[in-house]
């Protein structure tokens, strides 16, 4: 093997590694945002957020995958990036497990308002007295209306 061959095998590793990292502080600082937003209820600034977060988790996933092609050589000629990468993905995954928690308090926070919503339309539903109209047009006092509402939204 060349000298050339063997210093751009080194520059493809650092390259790989300095994108993986790159990639992966962008997602920190994304999923952060998203977090503050969530915690705040700041329901635009999350929307906001999404296409651009989906971009890039597709950027992170493809430098992970970059950086496996490069495990075998990475591990050889920089041992001391392998702690270096693990403690960066360990900071990640605190900024996930945050993010998560977000996450589940809005979607019980969402649920609650859902049932209480869904709780109230099914009481006034059958306390209102509804009319019916008989098969004539007209209004029928005998007949009492049935008043459902789709909880399948």
């Amino acid at each position: 093997m060349s000298k050339t061959t063997k210093q751009r095998s080194n520059n493809d590793i650092k390259d790989s590694v300095e994108r993986f990292v790159h990639t992966l502080s962008d997602l920190q600082t994304i999923l952060s945002k998203e977090t503050d937003y969530l915690n705040n209820a700041n329901r635009d600034g999350f929307f906001s957020l999404q296409e651009k977060k989906v971009k890039i988790a597709n950027d992170y996933k493809n430098e992970v995958l970059a950086l496996k092609r490069t495990a075998f050589d990475l591990k050889e000629k920089y041992p001391e990036l392998v702690p270096f990468l693990q403690n960066k993905q360990k900071e990640l995954n605190a900024h996930i497990e945050l993010n998560m928690n977000a996450l589940k308090r809005m979607e019980k926070a969402t649920t609650r308002l859902t049932d209480r919503i869904m709780d109230i339309a099914r009481k006034t539903a059958t306390e209102k007295n509804a009319v019916a109209y008989g098969s004539q047009g007209r209004l029928d006092d005998m007949k009492r209306a049935s008043i459902g509402v789709s909880e399948s939204a």
